[in-house]
């Protein structure tokens, strides 16, 4: 094999490990997200049971996601066993199928329990990953309860607390209780016991639940949670512009989707 030859074949190896790294550089470095569902149920003639989760699950960066995924299972298992604990998602459906069933033998009549849940993530950049998890479920009782929580990441894959997500939460809280109003058409001195809400003491307070899209912060009262069953679930939406000054992380820096 002649010498131009040789070197022929080193420069296109060496160039085609260059270009694998950068790819798999690029790959590890990015987020990547897909959607894992998993379908159970227990059915006795036309009456089921059922389990039907779907759920996100981080495939890159590596760091990353063994604590997200690690994060969402726990969730999992533990809305669907009552255990605080780690084990495999399926396996936490058929414990819930499982106790349906030592249940229904328990006490006559009673309706197959459901649960449903399907996470989206809602906003994604260098410094935020906003998931949205819908859920429905039916355990026994009045009727069946949806509800909406979001979970905010941080880089790490750990979760932002609240506090963590504002530098002044005063501000925040005022500029919500502004948007609040609008919303459901409060003037600013109405009580809020006069449109049907129930907050302690008729102060405004912010939600279990913040979530963040493109455009908006997004503020979340699931049912029962300051108004009535039949109210259902309530969204107030403020323009990420008005937020941002308060915001722990700078949004116009970060890389939407």
């Amino acid at each position: 094999m002649s010498r131009k030859k040789i070197y022929f074949i080193i420069a296109f190896s060496l160039m085609a490990i260059l270009v694998g790294g950068y790819f798999w550089f690029a790959y590890n470095k990015e987020y990547h997200f897909k959607n894992q569902e998993i379908i159970l149920n227990d059915c006795d003639g036309e009456d089921c049971a059922e389990v039907s989760i779907n759920y996100m699950f981080c495939e890159s960066p590596k760091a990353f996601a063994k604590i997200f995924n690690d994060s969402i299972q726990r969730q999992l298992v533990k809305m669907l066993t009552a255990k605080d604990t780690l084990m495999d998602i399926e396996e936490a459906g058929k414990l819930f199928l499982t106790q349906y069933r030592s249940d229904k033998q328990q006490f006559e009549g009673i309706s197959p329990y459901q649960i449903e849940v399907v996470d989206t993530i809602i906003y994604q950049s260098d410094v935020l990953i906003s998931l949205q998890r819908f859920g429905y479920e039916y355990l026994g009782g009045a009727h069946p309860v949806g509800w909406t929580t979001f979970m905010n990441f941080k880089p790490t894959g750990a979760f932002y607390s609240q506090e963590e997500l504002f530098t002044d939460k005063e501000k925040v809280l005022a500029l919500a209780e502004k948007h609040f109003r609008e919303t459901f058409n409060l003037s600013k001195n109405q009580e809020f016991s006069d449109g049907g809400f129930i907050f302690e003491n008729d102060i405004f307070s912010l939600p279990k639940n913040i979530g963040f899209d493109k455009d908006n912060l997004i503020l979340l009262y699931n049912p029962y949670e300051i108004a009535p069953y039949s109210t259902g679930i309530l969204e107030v939406k403020i323009p990420l512009s008005e937020v941002s000054p308060w915001l722990s992380f700078k949004l116009n820096d970060a890389k939407r989707k």
